[in-house]
């Protein structure tokens, strides 16, 4: 049986204001918000990440799960996007330039920006 100083809910733990480090970085969302402008503007920002996500709901070890999960999909996404928008750009572009002038441009646009840029890089004269 746990103490009242030792309950998750007790006053000692509801009337502590946590540091900023421990409401971004804290596993578990303290109840009240840091005394900190801008680590109170994260506390309410990931508040209503987990309240909306439903992450507050789960146990240490389900967060952590559910956030490596979310951090792995996001990191394939962004990386994804990274390496395959310089291509679809300068296809979209191609096409683009059929559909409004009706043939393939002789040259691209951006053929002296990419003859400068080699030419500075590689040092030919």
């Amino acid at each position: 049986m746990s103490t009242a100083s030792t309950a998750a809910m007790s006053p000692e733990t509801w009337r502590r204001v946590p540091a900023t480090a421990a409401a971004l970085f804290g596993i578990t969302i303290p109840y009240r918000p840091p005394s900190n402008r801008i680590g109170a503007f994260f506390w309410r920002k990931r508040m209503l990440f987990e309240t909306t996500t439903g992450l507050c709901l789960l146990e240490s070890w389900e967060k952590t799960l559910m956030l490596f999960l979310i951090y792995s999909i996001l990191t394939l996404a962004i990386t994804g996007v990274y390496k395959y928008a310089p291509q679809s750009a300068v296809y979209v572009t191609q096409r683009t330039a059929y559909y409004f002038l009706g043939h393939e441009p002789e040259h691209s646009a951006t053929a002296p920006v990419v003859d400068w840029t080699v030419h500075n890089l590689t040092g030919e004269l």
